[in-house]
């Protein structure tokens, strides 16, 4: 599969990285095992660089992963994606309605992910969880 993944646990994190092999629900699946494994990880914030990714993703991807993240508590928690794709900035809208105390953001490499995630909290967004 091309989908890797680790957890910072110190820092409440699953940082992943999406190939171009990996389909939209084959992503939503591995996404929705990991939370099941660990149901912690809906209150984690995830930086996934999808820089590489060629799979296409529809509302239904989208769904599966909402109701495996449902069980988060009120938020914000954060969702940014690493990604050359600019319009993905307008799909973190819809996607923000879609879940439950996640937000979602675009930024061009992993450094302005971690640099962007430590300012979100560091502005008081987000409580520890």
């Amino acid at each position: 599969m091309d989908i890797e993944h680790r957890f910072d646990d110190g820092r409440k994190c699953v940082l992943m990285t999406i190939g171009e092999a990996a389909s939209g629900a084959a992503v939503s699946r591995y996404i929705a095992g990991l939370a099941a494994e660990r149901p912690e990880l809906a209150d984690w914030d995830w930086i996934q660089d999808i820089r590489d990714s060629r799979g296409k993703v529809d509302n239904a991807d989208i769904a599966v992963v909402a109701e495996a993240l449902a069980t988060a508590s009120p938020g914000p928690c954060w969702t940014i994606y690493v990604t050359h794709d600019h319009n993905l900035a307008l799909w973190c809208k819809v996607m923000d309605a879609m879940f439950s105390g996640r937000l979602h953001r675009v930024v061009a490499t992993p450094q302005a992910a971690a640099t962007l995630l430590d300012t979100l909290r560091g502005a008081g967004s987000r409580t520890d969880k």
